[in-house]
């Protein structure tokens, strides 16, 4: 017998169960799978938007590298061939002429072009200038330059110029061989220099009607669709040197062209006319007509020469062509794309021409738009019902495209030869150009401040029409305000002809439809319009003197006249306008030609064909014509530089985009009146 007995407390106590050990887990459940994933994918989105941002900023630098790059190669060049200009800023005023030439020619583009007559309404009625980027490109650059020790300027000229000049020399006949336009490069110490800027052309349109390709689909922010902006969408800007060696001209004065391939090889189209026949380069498909107007297009082609056309006894131009020497070269008609227009062609008369001037295309077609719509709100730069300060539809446009090398198809190219279309793309310096834009200083231009925005705004600045018409209400009126209290900072770098060029921001001051949605006139000023006297007429503002019925025929100065560069007809039209700094030549009152003032049929210096009998050459015969001014004085002058004041300086800018990311670069190179 167990003798042990359960205390009660024992008896009742309960059974404690221990819990089984937890059993080993092998994976993740599903919900912690997608919640790992989540934060895996916001990881890595993360990450790849870090990495897209560091790509981005990395190609955006290394593209504002290579802008920046390209940007101080063109200006290092124009800085350092500038240097080695051959004259000074100095125009000719007094033989004799220093040696060459320095021309600096202003498109009717501004950099306020794009915002004056380019505004896009959004949805909610606001305005954006949304092609402010585009500037001023139709400016115009050739001088002529010396080289620096043996860093002679190189170019090409067919073979045949060089051989038939040996065989001369020789006492030898000439006789082309197989390798006459095999192209040698030749060298020269003196050259002609050009830059100028040009749109890419559609090429339907070539050769008859050049037209520049306007596709760029910007988008219209009230329509939502793609629209034209009337300004080309792809520029390059060019650099010709054309160099300087009288010597390769034969005794007979000119170089002689050769029939090679069927091809006439370095003779220009018959003036002003050029035809079809065999010994032409001319083109079926391209305008007969306009043989006067890109009649040299075809040499400057086929050689790196500066060359002219060869004057017959009447001073007329013929088809034989001459290198230049640089006292030649001081004569605009000797200089590379210069034309003189027909009189039948500037509607003045038969036997009367236009002076030399650059033979441009048409105006762009920003300047035809006349749309007050509110879609498209351009606004017409033409005057709509008064005032004759506008620019002329043709002539004022870029240069000719048969002056770039490879983009002449208004003549024939042969498959034997070297030149021509296989020359393209020769003269480019850059692709990609937004501006190519030339400024001369004008000590006399007002900056003004505005009494009701407080800003300061120049003559280049959109809004300077609006100040100055603040100014006149300030002045004018029963109590005007004293001139002392208009702020104005005078000085500054302009365009030339600043206060009367058709995309200007002044455009004259004239009515001008400048409210975009309506299609009424918007008055300037009234009747009492001397207060702005001070303001408008400046050394290069392109004014002379107005008043509120002034023409034409009597705002512009006197020398701008006397130059050809302005050509006005009888009916108050002005027919040519190229406001233009050259340093010009005192030739002319020596030439035994008249160029006179059409002060019957109009204004402006025309060149009159055939020998003179009298009243020619008056301002270098040593007599004294007006009894006033003292013998061979300025007044006498048959022709004068179209500004005859000496500027400081000329300011060159050029401003290039990367059409990938629409990043703009802009740089600058100032060349001053002292060498």
């Amino acid at each position: 017998m167990n003798n042990t007995e359960l205390t009660p407390s024992m008896a009742t106590r309960p059974t404690v169960m221990l819990p089984k050990p937890p059993t080993s887990r092998i994976a993740f459940t599903l919900v912690e799978m997608l919640i790992a994933m989540a934060v895996t994918l916001l990881l890595m989105a993360a990450l790849a938007k870090g990495f897209a941002f560091i790509g981005a900023n990395v190609r955006d630098s290394r593209v504002q590298v290579a802008l920046s790059d390209e940007a101080r190669d063109v200006t290092l060049r124009l800085r350092d061939e500038l240097q080695r200009c051959t004259v000074s800023l100095s125009p000719n005023l007094t033989a004799p002429d220093q040696s060459g030439y320095f021309l600096y020619y202003e498109g009717p583009l501004t950099d306020a072009t794009s915002t004056l007559f380019r505004l896009t309404t959004d949805a909610n009625g606001d305005q954006a200038a949304i092609d402010s980027r585009y500037g001023d490109s139709d400016d115009y650059l050739a001088f002529t330059a010396v080289a620096k020790g043996d860093d002679w300027f190189t170019g090409v000229v067919p073979r045949f110029v060089l051989d038939q000049k040996t065989a001369e020399l020789a006492g030898a006949s000439y006789t082309p061989g197989a390798d006459a336009l095999d192209p040698i490069v030749i060298r020269s110490k003196y050259a002609e220099i050009v830059y100028f800027a040009s749109p890419e052309y559609l090429p339907a349109s070539l050769p008859a009607t050049p037209a520049y390709v306007d596709v760029d689909g910007d988008t219209d922010l009230g329509s939502g669709g793609a629209i034209q902006n009337g300004f080309p969408d792809r520029i390059k800007l060019h650099r010709r040197v054309l160099l300087i060696r009288p010597d390769l001209n034969l005794n007979s004065g000119s170089i002689q062209s050769r029939l090679l391939g069927g091809v006439e090889f370095l003779l220009a189209d018959d003036w002003p006319t050029a035809s079809t026949t065999t010994n032409q380069t001319i083109r079926t498909a391209a305008n007969a007509g306009d043989g006067w107007l890109y009649g040299m297009a075809g040499v400057h082609q086929q050689c790196d020469l500066s060359l002219r056309r060869v004057l017959d006894s009447d001073g007329e131009p013929t088809q034989a062509i001459a290198a230049n020497s640089l006292a030649d070269l001081t004569l605009p008609h000797n200089r590379f794309a210069h034309v003189r227009i027909p009189g039948t062609v500037l509607g003045v008369g038969g036997t009367e021409r236009s002076m030399p001037v650059l033979a441009l295309g048409a105006s762009l077609t920003i300047f035809e738009a006349q749309s007050v719509a509110p879609v498209v709100d351009m606004a017409p730069p033409l005057t709509p019902s008064a005032g004759p300060i506008v620019t002329p539809a043709g002539l004022s446009g870029f240069i000719r495209p048969e002056f770039v090398l490879g983009n002449d198809l208004s003549h024939l190219d042969s498959t034997a030869d070297l030149w021509g279309i296989e020359r393209r793309g020769d003269d480019v310096l850059v692709n990609n150009v937004l501006a190519f834009d030339l400024r001369v200083y004008d000590q006399q231009s007002a900056s003004i401040t505005s009494s009701t925005t407080g800003l300061v705004v120049s003559p280049s600045d959109v809004g300077y029409r609006e100040v100055l018409r603040e100014v006149h209400t300030r002045r004018s009126g029963s109590m005007p305000e004293p001139i002392e209290n208009i702020r104005v900072v005078r000085g500054g770098y302009v365009d030339l002809g600043y206060a009367v060029l058709a995309g200007g921001s002044i455009r004259g001051w004239q009515a001008r439809r400048l409210n975009r949605l309506s299609t009424a006139d918007d008055p300037f000023v009234d009747a009492t319009i001397t207060p702005l006297d001070r303001f408008l007429v400046t050394p290069f503002s392109g004014l002379a003197s107005f008043a509120a019925g002034s023409t034409g025929r009597n705002c512009f100065p006197p020398s701008f006249y006397r130059s050809g560069k302005i050509v006005v007809d009888a009916s108050d039209d002005i027919r040519l306008f190229q406001p233009a700094f050259d340093t010009y030549t005192t030739a002319y009152e020596r030439d035994g030609f008249q160029q006179t003032d059409g002060s019957v049929s109009g204004a402006g210096t025309r060149w009159i064909s055939g020998v003179p009998t009298s009243g020619f050459d008056e301002g270098a015969d040593g007599l004294e014509q007006n009894l006033v001014f003292g013998f061979d004085n300025l007044n006498e002058r048959e022709t004068l530089p179209p500004y005859i004041a000496t500027p400081d300086s000329i300011r060159v800018t050029i401003r290039l985009e990367n059409p990938s990311n629409r990043q703009v670069h802009q740089a600058s190179v100032v060349h001053r009146a002292s060498r």
